[in-house]
């Protein structure tokens, strides 16, 4: 059957939209957020294209590509990320795919985004790329940081008597493998208010030389760490909110802040560390929120960064392990793998979990 592509109309296609995305990702929370998603973004409205069948209208597939704001090489640009790439089950051919795909590229080649970029999390999602001829310009990699071993052993071993001083003596080695370090004038403390205007100036201050990055102005923080909808859920079973937030001052002035989530009861992903002299305050967040996950029972500390990158560095030094690879980064900028206007060879890509997703 052949299919046709189009621009969707958030009113008159939301419903199938909602629909889509059930069938193809379960879960069924996109309702609640999807004027956040689509609406309310600080950067703008996105450009979101519909697969259907011409015969019945029926939608079968969709892309968006929502407007992000980067810092390319120090200069601030509008760029789109791709999200909610989704194919029904009897048409997921390269076929669709591809339609869906080079529809993204659109925005950038009118001149309305400097460039794009999807983050496919495995070999199936590369395959659209493959056929275009476009390889990652980056890829992502979890590292992990043990914090208990009670999930651990009860996995291999059963909740049995005789595991229980296993898990006790790993828990202590755990506890003590943590070093304490004091950097004279800091002040690390929680943080749940909305995002001010330090946090704006502190995003202007920090170095975007070289680095291809995310905008952290406290409009942005406050969008996506705030006024978030699945924000203020609490996790089943214990009176966690999904984010936390810790900060770093030194004579009251901000230097650095991490934002970390709780994707469940036990597990633990650091979205965000970012500021000024991370060599340094980045370690002392880092364990900070060691001791504070470690508190609330967390069993495993998990992070999504760039090998090595400065983030990669600092995780190593703290206690974290290299562990598979998560995503990869391809983009877009009117080149397709020729030498672009603004992704130029010799940039880094200082990418995180704030830049990877929402």
């Amino acid at each position: 059957m052949s299919l046709a592509i189009r621009r969707a109309s958030l009113a008159e296609d939301r419903q199938q939209m909602l629909e889509l995305f059930e069938r193809c990702f379960g879960g069924n929370n996109y309702d609640r957020r999807f004027d956040w998603h689509w609406t309310l973004n600080p950067a703008g409205m996105g450009w979101t294209w519909l697969i259907y069948e011409p015969g019945n209208h029926r939608v079968v597939g969709t892309t968006t590509v929502f407007p992000r704001l980067m810092y390319v090489d120090g200069n601030q640009v509008t760029a789109g990320q791709v999200m909610f790439f989704a194919v029904d089950a009897g048409h997921r051919s390269l076929g669709p795919a591809v339609m869906l795909q080079r529809a993204t590229f659109g925005p950038v080649d009118s001149g309305d985004l400097a460039f794009c970029y999807d983050c496919p999390p495995h070999d199936e999602g590369m395959s659209t790329f493959d056929r275009i001829g476009m390889r990652p310009n980056c890829e992502m990699v979890r590292y992990a940081l043990p914090l208990r071993s009670d999930e651990f052993f009860e996995r291999r071993l059963g909740k049995r008597a005789w595991t229980k001083p296993l898990v006790v003596t790993a828990n202590m080695l755990f506890e003590m493998r943590g070093r304490k370090r004091q950097i004279s004038g800091l002040e690390i403390c929680e943080f749940d208010e909305r995002f001010g205007d330090e946090f704006s100036h502190l995003d202007r201050m920090v170095s975007k030389s070289g680095a291809i990055r995310a905008n952290r102005s406290a409009e942005i923080l406050n969008w996506r760490f705030r006024d978030d909808p699945a924000c203020t859920e609490h996790l089943r079973d214990a009176n966690k909110l999904r984010y936390q937030t810790l900060v770093a001052r030194r004579g009251g002035e901000l230097v650095a802040f991490i934002i970390f989530e709780w994707e469940s009861n036990s597990r633990v992903l650091i979205v965000d560390l970012f500021g000024s002299r991370l060599a340094d305050v980045g370690l002392s967040l880092l364990e900070a929120t060691t001791e504070v996950c470690r508190s609330q029972s967390a069993q495993c500390l998990n992070v999504y960064c760039v090998p090595d990158s400065e983030l990669s560095g600092l995780l190593r030094r703290t206690g974290f392990r290299q562990r598979e690879r998560t995503a990869r980064v391809v983009a877009y900028d009117g080149s397709n793998g020729r030498k672009g206007k603004h992704l130029t060879p010799g940039l880094s890509w200082a990418f995180s979990q704030v830049e990877l997703g929402v």
